[in-house]
């Protein structure tokens, strides 16, 4: 079991596992807070630690292959509100199982500082989105531009492409009218002896840093009651689409049960009661960009819905976010992304059962042709996760209908991603 020491200062803690240094192996974000909000209380930066602690040890814990895939993960954590925050770690734990599918263990250690003394912030009209820099967040940032106050929190990591994406996004929606203050942070770890920050590519605990940066700028801003995360129901409920991808293989970075729980851990940590919304959970990608197609259609090849960007390109076009954004953008108009292959003219016959694009292609089709054939009895059998009681079960499956529709449609255009469904 990989076990993960976090602390601060010069000495090194005694426990065995691997000896990450706060501020100096793992960035939390503190820097980009004391500037935007003055003097960061000990409560922020401990919930700042928090986050970036478990971000780091996602990110350099490597998976495995098949049953190995899940990780058992142990983390101690420096914080000085302990006596606030231990009582909440159970509901971390669950909240990121969830998230990763993996087994984790949170333990706080004891750090020397002063407590949090009440902070007097009146309550404010407004809403915090989280902006990614992807198609569902421009499309919440137009669509949500009007009336309250809309502000902007950005969470990044070295990643040059999704830093470049997020400003000229803002930029290109200046230019229509359309300006948000952004509140952007930079929470990632560094390369230490055996530690390789960057080892894992899935950031599946992302949304986790996400909403806590996005919840304490709330806080400061006075907009305790609208946390908006935006993502389309396809990927915010993410059915799996096939059983090869059931469990550990499927991530739920927006799903309302994940959600439920972060509102429970926010609302409690930060003594107040806090309102994440996915507002587009029961659209499809393609109902979500309806706004930027109508409204800023230049902004389509910027945003960035791909994290397997290669040089030569922003959109590696083999994995299932580069199709369906390609379906989603070609349901309206022709795509202007620049991907590094155009897997839907490939003869399917002729690609190797090895090739990754071609298992993705294939699990696609599945679930479409699933969603276009079985009855809604056969669909509850199939994925019992949607007995849920956070989730609208009939328009939850009405939408990825929806979606079906969609992707046969653009499917058919082509020769080769209409081999999928037949």
């Amino acid at each position: 079991m990989p076990s993960y020491l976090f602390y601060r200062g010069k000495t090194e803690p005694a426990p065995s596992g691997m000896p990450l240094q706060i501020d100096t192996d793992v960035i939390i974000g503190k820097s980009q807070f004391s500037d935007f909000f003055e003097k960061i209380t000990s409560l922020e930066e401990d919930m700042l630690t928090i986050a970036a602690a478990i971000f780091a040890a996602d990110r350099g814990t490597l998976r495995g292959e098949r049953e190995d895939f899940a990780r058992t993960l142990e983390l101690y954590v420096p914080v000085v509100n302990i006596g606030k925050l231990q009582p909440l770690m159970e509901t971390v734990e669950e909240t990121l199982r969830l998230l990763s599918n993996d087994s984790w263990h949170i333990n706080l250690i004891q750090q020397s500082g002063q407590l949090e003394k009440p902070l007097r912030i009146s309550k404010k009209p407004g809403r915090v989105l989280l902006f990614s820099g992807g198609l569902d967040s421009l499309a919440a940032a137009i669509e949500f531009s009007n009336g309250s106050p809309l502000a902007v929190v950005s969470h990044i990591t070295k990643s040059q492409s999704t830093r470049a994406a997020q400003a000229d996004l803002l930029a290109l929606l200046a230019k229509r009218g359309i300006t948000l203050p952004q509140y952007q942070y930079f929470v990632s770890s560094k390369n230490k002896g055996a530690f390789v920050h960057d080892a894992e590519g899935s950031q599946r605990t992302r949304s986790f840093v996400f909403l806590v940066i996005a919840a304490l700028t709330a806080r400061r801003l006075g907009r305790r009651q609208i946390l908006m995360i935006a993502e389309n129901g396809q990927m915010a409920i993410h059915l799996p689409l096939s059983s090869a991808r059931m469990a550990a293989f499927s991530t739920h970075t927006a799903h309302p049960e994940v959600l439920d729980r972060m509102k429970s851990f926010l609302s409690a940590a930060l003594d107040d009661e806090y309102d994440l919304q996915n507002p587009y959970v029961l659209k499809t990608k393609a109902e979500v960009i309806d706004p930027i197609v109508k409204t800023a259609p230049e902004t389509l090849a910027v945003a960035v819905s791909c994290w397997k960007a290669s040089r030569n390109a922003t959109h590696c076009g083999e994995c299932i976010p580069c199709f369906i954004r390609r379906v989603a953008i070609e349901t309206h108009c022709p795509d202007p992304t620049d991907y590094a292959r155009d897997i839907f003219t490939e003869n399917f016959a002729d690609l190797a059962p090895t090739d990754e694009g071609r298992r993705n292609l294939a699990d696609l089709g599945e679930f479409t042709i699933k969603f276009e054939t079985l009855t809604q009895q056969d669909i509850f059998t199939e994925w019992p996760e949607l007995f849920s009681p956070l989730i609208n079960s009939v328009q939850v499956i009405g939408m990825y209908k929806r979606a079906a529709t969609q992707t046969r449609a653009i499917f058919s255009k082509y020769s080769g991603a209409t081999q999928v469904l037949q």
